[in-house]
């Protein structure tokens, strides 16, 4: 019988995708991927702003948001974007995706005076980050774009689990969750790099909410060697980085891969 093939790892950008385009830093390295640079192609970034007060909304927010081919409000995250100071100076929404329960009626027509698309759906029976989602497939024709979303880890915890439901969800696409205090992603089955900048950490974790996962790392301060983990059991909370460049993860299950994020980098 044949062997089975090595098992590939998936390398994931992280926070080098939120860096500002400038040349590379010690705080962040830009270059250490050349797939940074593929993200800002054509059909590759999308960056989604939910109805939360936007984190790190002039270091790291609207840099990414200039940089973005698709530039989504969720419902009442147009709110948010208009309520910041400088909204003024960046372009305005791609488009503006929901049931539209929550945006305030002069805000929406303000963003359609200025030629931003309102895409209403009634359904019910999916939240507005995954209509959002659905419309980016169809206007890309792909899942292979990168997305960043902007909030929904904060504030009423039925917001925050359904989040993580639809990173779960999503599992197979290059997502990213950003908050105040932290960068979060899910790893699906397999071996994953997750390339860290001086705005990574220390304080990460790896969280299994779906099955009980099988972990294996590097680059942690505890780091797990096949160690089984649940949400009924052994969790990998308030972990540290110490590495420098890359964190290794092998998981048998989808895990969540959360960690402290500044957009100053450390000092």
């Amino acid at each position: 019988m044949d062997s089975p093939l090595p098992q590939p790892v998936t390398t994931h950008l992280a926070s080098h995708l939120l860096c500002p385009p400038r040349s590379s830093s010690d705080n962040c390295r830009i270059e250490a991927d050349p797939r940074v640079a593929a993200c800002f192609e054509a059909n590759g970034l999308a960056v989604l702003v939910l109805n939360q007060p936007i984190p790190h909304s002039a270091t790291i927010f609207e840099p990414l948001w200039r940089r973005a081919q698709h530039r989504f409000c969720i419902d009442g995250g147009a709110n948010q974007l208009h309520a910041l100071p400088h909204s003024s100076l960046l372009p305005p929404p791609t488009a503006i995706i929901g049931d539209l329960d929550s945006i305030i009626p002069s805000v929406q027509s303000h963003y359609e005076q200025m030629g931003t698309l309102i895409q209403h759906y009634s359904d019910q029976d999916t939240t507005d980050l995954m209509k959002a989602l659905y419309y980016l497939d169809t206007v890309t024709g792909t899942r292979k774009s990168t997305v960043v979303v902007f909030g929904g880890l904060s504030g009423r915890l039925d917001h925050v689990l359904s989040t993580l439901k639809v990173l779960f969800r999503e599992k197979d696409r290059d997502m990213i969750v950003v908050s105040e205090e932290n960068l979060t992603m899910c790893l699906p089955e397999g071996k994953h790099r997750v390339l860290v900048s001086g705005m990574d950490g220390p304080a990460c974790g790896l969280l299994p909410l779906e099955a009980e996962a099988v972990l294996t790392t590097r680059g942690l301060k505890w780091d797990l060697q096949e160690q089984p983990s649940s949400f009924a059991g052994l969790l990998s909370t308030s972990n540290v980085i110490t590495a420098k460049d890359e964190i290794y993860v092998e998981t048998t299950q989808p895990v969540v891969w959360t960690c402290q994020l500044t957009s100053s980098g450390k000092q």
